[in-house]
């Protein structure tokens, strides 16, 4: 008997969840975890114990409560925890916004710098064209 899988015989709310490690590109490489969390669901992402990369990987999951094959040789690892992607999610949603408000920022001084320093002797000449009262085509004097 492989005895990483004794746990499934001594306790009923173990569950068997397969979880695939990297993307279809990357590997086609599952394997089955086990669990005491119930709401672990497809797609979820989860660290699990490995013998490499300090103990933990993370893999995504592929199928829940799945049939345990006690006379398979390979040892069962643990699911250490779901990741919670909601609060990373949100910080690099507002890290995004943040480099909007810079890239704006920066255009708007660039713009105003090169205005000012390309057109400081000529501002009174431009202002008296038409060209720069337009908006949309029509002339807004």
């Amino acid at each position: 008997m492989n005895y990483s899988k004794a746990i499934f015989l001594i306790n009923d709310d173990v569950r068997a969840i397969r979880g695939k490690y990297g993307t279809i590109k990357e590997s086609n490489e599952s394997d089955v975890f086990k669990t005491f969390d119930c709401d672990i669901a497809v797609d979820d992402l989860v660290v699990v114990q490995t013998n490499t990369r300090y103990g933990m990987t993370v893999v995504k999951i592929t199928e829940v409560d799945v049939d345990v094959d006690f006379d398979s040789p390979t040892d069962m690892k643990w699911i250490v925890q779901k990741v919670d992607k909601e609060p990373f999610d949100n910080l690099l949603a507002q890290e995004t916004l943040a480099i909007d408000a810079v890239k704006s920022a920066e255009k708007r001084k660039r713009r105003n710098d090169m205005r000012a320093n390309l057109f400081a002797d000529q501002q009174d000449k431009l202002k008296a064209l038409a060209l720069t009262k337009m908006e949309n085509g029509d002339d807004k004097s």
